[in-house]
């Protein structure tokens, strides 16, 4: 079988790994508030969990090879409350580039990032053209998908943070780090006819301009089945995008 641990490898096995195809994986999360109900860590859990599980649906004819999670990001929207750590847009920046540099001097000529942050998402669209200009890798940004029908039109467009989904990710996922009872729904008093609170056209905001407990959603009607038929969506979602990205190629490369 091919290794797909970057961190259990040798420094010669590395060297050594065909570079072409392939693609390294780089599972970015945060440490910040989520709710009165569940950890600091949910970011960074759900990032190295939907790379865990990715890489398992991975044919094992797709050349891929996994990063250790890096748990901090972004999250300045969540100062204010106890448990968040936040780096800086500059910061984030900066280690993204530091381990990318290590990636391309190590042969690699492709890295995706799985993202489970909204606040790094910004930072890391920016980092992917800046890092092909300086490097010459190619850049992916992979985000998760499942199905949200089921949900009221108010948890789609309002249920950002520690919401219904996340919730019953983790109802899933590490039930005994999810404290009950559940709290009830929180949706922002968001009235602006013209901005939104996640996409352009676009206010900023900190997440303590509209929610004391900092929740954004109904965290009561999650449910570990819901959570684990999404967390299989999503993770099933990601594998196809790190096997496409694994073989991508410009035309003049």
């Amino acid at each position: 079988m091919t290794p797909r641990r970057w961190a259990e490898l040798t420094w010669q096995d590395i060297r050594d790994l065909p570079k072409e195809p392939g693609v390294v994986v780089l599972p970015i999360g945060a440490i910040e508030q989520h709710g009165p109900h569940l950890p600091v860590w949910t970011d960074a859990l759900l990032a190295e969990r939907y790379a865990q599980r990715a890489f398992e649906l991975l044919p094992q004819d797709v050349s891929a090879l996994l990063l250790p999670t890096l748990s901090y990001g972004k999250s300045n929207e969540h100062t204010g409350y106890a448990g968040t750590i936040a780096l800086s847009a500059a910061t984030l920046m900066s280690v993204v580039r530091d381990i990318a540099a290590a990636v391309a001097k190590s042969g690699f000529t492709r890295l995706l990032f799985i993202n489970t942050h909204g606040g790094n998402k910004a930072v890391l669209e920016v980092m992917l053209r800046d890092l092909r200009a300086e490097f010459g890798l190619l850049c992916f940004l992979a985000q998760g998908q499942h199905d949200t029908s089921r949900l009221p039109d108010i948890e789609r467009r309002f249920g950002i943070h520690a919401n219904t989904a996340e919730t019953a990710l983790l109802l899933h996922l590490t039930p005994p780090l999810v404290k009950t009872p559940l709290p009830a729904a929180h949706y922002p008093a968001f009235a602006s006819q013209h901005f939104n609170l996640t996409s352009a056209p676009q206010v900023g905001w900190l997440t303590r301009d509209w929610s004391a407990d900092g929740h954004f959603g109904d965290p009561s009607a999650a449910s570990a089945d819901d959570g684990a038929e999404w967390f299989e969506q999503l993770a099933a979602s990601i594998a196809v995008q790190i096997a496409e990205a694994s073989t991508f190629r410009v035309a003049n490369d």
